[in-house]
């Protein structure tokens, strides 16, 4: 069976990768005086490796979206409503914006031109672009606070538009037909509606609010649809089971996830992500039930992922004495484990604290409540 401790684990490899892929992949936003990662193999960096796998890496959002609509169907199939499910989605972001934001804006706000101007982010110079840029973040319609929030409105958008595919495939009862379906909005999402927008007699319609929020999407929102279907025929467990079969599946399960991201890299590139995804999930599935010792952290990451995915760029990005600790050995192994750690140790602290705040809130209520009926009693 894929369980939810599966999705788990591979959201915990999915964090790792996008980790990876934003401090490693884009040399322009490192901090000023950093001369780059070294290697013991030196062609890894020097002959760009490094920076080709962290792009490709980029993979990680289409699992998330794939893990995301396998959930968003398996969820409503159990009852569960598309209002709780935003709501849910809200309480999470909510928890680390109102930490994060604030902590970003008192001290880390400052100017500075020997210093890369992400460091330099949180410089107010207007209040009432302030006030708005709070309003538009809080409501997740921007993410100029923190431009890998981006996710969070995106799937929030989606959320709806599964729904529309669920209704629109209900009476289906093939897997194939609703695949292609699939495919045929990958096909609009990479090609027609972004190549749409930029013609003249469609210029106009980048403006409208609609066009923006439920067709201009980033092209891996596909792999959210592929994981509705894959959810509805049962395939992720079907697969699991085919595979989990096979004699040599330690050996055939790294090596198909070798494939996958070579593929990304080489050959096919990012627009085959419905199949990549598919088949990276179910391997690393297969592998970490192979090799236990590994599963239980990578369930434990994957726990936290959606903390560290919101926390992650301020500490490689925006928060300057944070990057040059992130960034200190030039070894991207040890440098990528620094950044996990302090991913991780935030989220771990973050949800100890919210629940010692829930814990405080029931004793207060408790509390109240025994007092009412003791007064009522009297």
């Amino acid at each position: 069976m894929f369980t939810r401790e599966d999705t788990k684990a591979v959201k915990g490899i999915a964090i790792i990768l996008m980790l990876l892929h934003h401090m490693a992949a884009f040399p322009n936003r490192v901090p000023v005086g950093f001369e780059g990662f070294l290697s013991l193999w030196r062609p890894f960096v020097d002959k760009g490796y490094l920076s080709v796998f962290a792009l490709a890496s980029k993979i990680c959002v289409a699992i998330f979206f794939f893990l995301g609509g396998y959930g968003l169907y398996k969820r409503l199939s159990q009852g569960c409503s598309v209002v709780d499910i935003a709501v849910s989605l809200y309480r999470r972001y909510w928890k680390v914006f109102i930490i994060f934001v604030p902590i970003a804006y008192i001290f880390f706000s400052r100017t500075g031109a020997d210093i890369n101007p992400l460091t330099t982010h949180y410089e107010i110079t207007s209040v009432k672009d302030f006030i708005t840029e709070i309003i538009s973040n809080l409501s997740g319609f921007r993410s100029t606070i923190n431009s890998e929030w981006w996710f969070f409105f995106t799937y929030l958008c989606l959320i709806p538009l599964g729904c529309l595919l669920c209704m629109f495939t209900k009476k289906n009862n093939s897997f194939l037909k609703d695949i292609f379906i699939v495919f045929i909005i990958d096909m609009f999402a990479y090609n027609v509606f972004p190549n749409m927008a930029n013609t003249t007699l469609f210029a106009g319609i980048n403006g409208n609010f609609y066009f923006k929020t439920f067709f201009l999407l980033p092209p891996q929102i596909s792999s959210f649809f592929a994981g509705i279907v894959f959810a509805k025929y049962d395939m992720l467990n079907r697969i699991k089971e085919r595979i989990s079969s096979l004699r040599f599946k330690v050996i055939i399960c790294p090596a198909a996830m070798v494939v996958v991201m070579w593929s990304r890299m080489y050959i096919i590139g990012e627009s085959a992500d419905i199949i990549y995804t598919a088949v990276f999930s179910v391997c690393a599935a297969v592998l970490l039930d192979s090799v236990r010792l590994l599963k239980r952290p990578f369930v434990f990451l994957g726990k936290h992922s959606a903390n560290m995915w919101y926390i992650h760029t301020f500490y490689c990005y925006y928060f300057l004495e944070a990057t040059k600790i992130v960034y200190c050995t030039r070894s991207v192994f040890l440098d990528l484990l620094i950044l996990i750690g302090m991913s991780l140790i935030s989220s771990v602290l973050l949800e100890l604290l919210y629940r010692q705040l829930e814990r405080l809130n029931s004793l207060g209520l408790k509390k109240r409540l025994a007092a009412r009926f003791a007064k009522n009693e009297s």
